[in-house]
């Protein structure tokens, strides 16, 4: 088990979701995908940058959640945890479908040219006009905290089973993925890929989506045992560069094999479950290694502690919540200007970050009904009650 802090796992929680704005912004330079705003020029770097990493950054962002529920649950009981996890995600997750979504919204349906009034006359339209993409009613990226809600709650049942006759079941795992054993999840995410991606390769909306849930919740599982020995995440950085080249190995084959990262079924080709079976197992291996390698390469080069990283981590969950709002409504104005495309795109993205942290900075970060409200943590000082006493990231 760990014993002290790794500030590694905070870097990657902050890399991993500042990347986000790079991947959301570079969306608007790319033919499709969500928010809907576009610009007239599209870049091919950018659309194989959204591709490639499409694949694995969700699957980033959940195992690192499942590492944080292992510092959330260290020291809390089963109602203290379920009361700081409805606190830190049904709060803020309610909070921005009413008071952060609606303008991200109005402003897409603005460019789209689907709507043409003021946003307080959209603003009730919001909730009755039908659901998003054809209506208006959306919890766009915040349907990530809703899943991860709902993993906390399935993990209640799983972590009592693992943790039953004092951890055993949980050493065995543990000891079961030691070495080069470390990339046997992949075979769980491979079973997953062919028996439930042909029948629900849908949209994330809890109904059609039982694929991406289960990979995503084995995931978020994985980061949570990883969480429990040290030896783990050292092996991840001692074995960096291998997670590096199945990653660049799978990626090329994926890419030569079928021309692209996703794969589109040809009904009319009698080798088309061989292909899939084979395209598959290429992905997931991608998947899990991608995420062992930024395991390692932050385990080797970000150990150390700063103020800035103390800063940053309890910024980024605000920064998350925010950030696509802002590259929505800053893209509607940017893609209008006469300015080339990568100068449109560090402008968003660059802004954004800076937009995002000054808020957080002048609005969230000084006051405790705001901090409530984007599922941060008490300011330091303050009483806090048993259930805030521990470390550890919402996501």
């Amino acid at each position: 088990m760990i014993s002290s802090r790794r500030y590694d796992l905070d870097w990657l929680r902050i890399i991993a979701f500042a990347v986000l704005i790079c991947f959301h912004t570079a969306i608007i330079f790319v033919p499709s995908g969500l928010p809907m705003i576009r610009d007239d020029e599209f870049s091919a770097a950018l659309a194989m940058f959204v591709s490639i990493s499409s694949q694995f950054r969700l699957s980033l962002l959940f195992f690192i959640s499942g590492v944080g529920v292992f510092f959330a649950r260290r020291r809390r009981t089963v109602r203290e945890f379920l009361i700081e996890r409805s606190q830190r995600l049904l709060v803020p997750l309610l909070f921005g479908m009413v008071a952060l979504i609606p303008p991200m919204v109005y402003t897409e349906k603005l460019f789209l040219g689907e709507f043409s009034g003021s946003f307080w006359q959209f603003y009730p339209q919001f909730f009755t006009g039908g659901v998003y993409p054809s209506g208006n009613l959306s919890w766009h990226h915040l349907w990530f905290i809703a899943y991860l809600y709902l993993f906390c709650l399935l993990a209640i049942f799983v972590l009592a089973w693992l943790e039953r006759e004092n951890g055993l079941r949980r050493n065995r795992i543990l000891q079961a993925l030691e070495g080069y054993r470390l990339y046997l999840p992949i075979l769980p995410l491979y079973l997953i890929e062919l028996t439930l991606r042909p029948a629900f390769p849908g949209f994330r909306d809890l109904i059609h989506d039982w694929a991406s849930f289960a990979h995503w919740f084995v995931i978020f599982i994985c980061g949570y045992l990883i969480a429990n020995r040290e030896s783990l995440l050292d092996f991840s950085a001692q074995s960096r560069w291998v997670s590096l080249l199945i990653v660049l190995g799978s990626t090329l084959s994926v890419l030569g094999l079928f021309g692209k990262m996703e794969f589109v079924p040809d009904f009319g080709d009698p080798l088309l479950l061989e292909k899939y079976a084979l395209y598959s197992f290429l992905r997931v291996s991608m998947v899990w290694s991608a995420i062992l390698c930024c395991l390692g390469m932050v385990g080797r080069y970000c150990r150390a502690h700063s103020r800035v990283l103390a800063y940053l981590n309890e910024a980024v969950y605000p920064l998350f919540i925010l950030h696509l709002p802002v590259i929505v409504i800053l893209g509607y104005w940017v893609v209008q200007w006469e300015w080339g495309l990568w100068q449109k795109y560090l402008f968003i993205s660059g802004m954004t970050g800076t937009v995002v942290i000054l808020f957080y900075h002048v609005a969230i970060r000084p006051f405790d009904a705001m901090r409530y409200l984007f599922g941060v943590r008490p300011r330091p000082g303050e009483p806090k009650k048993p259930i805030h006493s521990t470390t550890g990231g919402t996501l």
